[in-house]
């Protein structure tokens, strides 16, 4: 398939969560904004603050920062090679459920950012190596990757209705028929993946969990496609136990947790599930992941005056205690930090442009736990591992 046409500047120039195919195509074919060429830093001051010039460098800047590179984390690594597994492990399986995965973790830390850079990336080596599969003819007709954000309390028949609103399928007639035109479109379409976001939302109060528990398995069983789910608190979810909670599990990042005592759902013997957590400190390999996941940031910050790797070799740990190792709010503070630094002229971020930033109140609320904690007397005597780490240029 041909890139979409450019649409007028009028129109919001970023990106909607998708919602349908067309949508998924605008984030296929999407290229961030690139980093501005900047004029001598004695030219741009020697302009007037009124002068069209500067506040086109400026908003050019803005719009930049907004779309902050996305690092390509170990974590989104490891996941991409556990889910580009699963897709080959699946692509000619016979006839029934399909293996598939569930990602667990806490607010913030990337799960949905990551499903779709690593959905998008699967869907641009396919139209790469099999480009006849989107000529301009077949436009809209192979859709390889399906993305479906849930809502609140969502039900099975919205599921279906979601899917076939993204594949333009009609969604009159009873749940028994949308199903059916679902499960045809998603063969038609040649749909390999289908990502579930926000799995939490699924309506599990309904007969213990069983109605929302037999649509996913429904699906699973019948769509030839490898399902991701992703979701917060998915371990005690009625979609893994119809027994609830049977007391706490030790949880690991990259590996699966143990079975749970409670009885087992069908949808636990058809998913694996792995968690994804935050950024940890606890460890040197994990203290020089974090940093190179701050240069990587650092490293495309378009300012005049900002002292080279100073985040990364100085502030490396305030990062991390400010936004409790979360990779959505690591983001959030420097796409604003950079816009404040270019709006009040220091053209650096720095401790003082960092601290006057607002972020959640999830993360705020997590700082100031934090800062009481530092600022008892046994918080003085700081570990070996608050040593700028021998990898602070980015190397990790």
């Amino acid at each position: 398939m041909a890139p979409r046409p450019e649409e007028p500047e009028s129109l919001h120039p970023g990106l909607a969560e998708p919602r349908t195919k067309e949508d998924w195509f605008d984030y296929v074919f999407y290229e961030p904004p690139p980093r501005p060429q900047l004029p001598p830093y004695d030219t741009y001051m020697a302009m007037d603050k009124e002068d069209p010039e500067r506040r086109r460098l400026i908003h050019s800047r803005n719009r930049y920062h907004s779309a902050l590179v996305l690092a390509w984390t170990p974590a989104v690594q490891y996941f991409e090679s556990e889910i580009t597994e699963l897709l080959a492990a699946n692509e000619m399986a016979p006839p029934g459920a399909r293996l598939s995965l569930l990602i667990d973790g806490p607010p913030t830390v990337g799960k949905s950012t990551l499903v779709k850079m690593i959905g998008r990336k699967f869907e641009q080596a396919l139209r790469k190596d099999f480009p006849e599969r989107f000529a301009p003819e077949r436009q809209g007709a192979y859709v390889p990757v399906v993305y479906v954000s849930l809502t609140d309390q969502v039900t099975p028949k919205q599921i279906s209705l979601a899917i076939a609103r993204y594949l333009n399928v009609p969604t009159s007639g009873t749940k028994d028929a949308v199903d059916d035109r679902v499960l045809t479109s998603l063969t038609a379409c040649g749909t390999q993946l289908l990502i579930f976001d926000d799995l939490h939302f699924l309506d599990c109060s309904h007969k213990e969990g069983r109605a929302s528990n037999d649509h996913i398995k429904f699906l699973a069983n019948h769509a030839p496609c490898t399902i991701i789910g992703t979701g917060v608190d998915l371990e005690d979810s009625p979609l893994l136990s119809e027994g609830g909670p049977t007391g706490p599990v030790k949880r690991n990042t990259r590996v699966k947790s143990p079975p749970r005592n409670g009885p087992r759902t069908q949808t636990a013997g058809r998913f694996s599930r792995q968690e994804l957590a935050p950024f940890a400190l606890d460890s040197k390999p994990e203290i020089l992941q974090w940093v190179g996941v701050v240069n990587s940031l650092e490293n495309a910050l378009a300012l005049y005056r900002h002292e080279k790797k100073s985040l990364t070799r100085r502030h490396w740990r305030y990062l991390h205690d400010r936004t409790n190792g979360s990779i959505a709010g690591l983001h959030a503070l420097l796409r604003r930090s950079a816009v404040r630094a270019v709006k009040q002229g220091t053209e650096a971020v720095t401790r003082e442009i960092m601290d006057s930033i607002v972020l959640s109140y999830a993360h705020e609320r997590a700082y100031a736990k934090v800062v009481e904690l530092q600022s008892r007397p046994s918080a003085k005597s700081r570990s070996k591992l608050d040593k700028k780490p021998s990898a602070a240029d980015g190397s990790a």
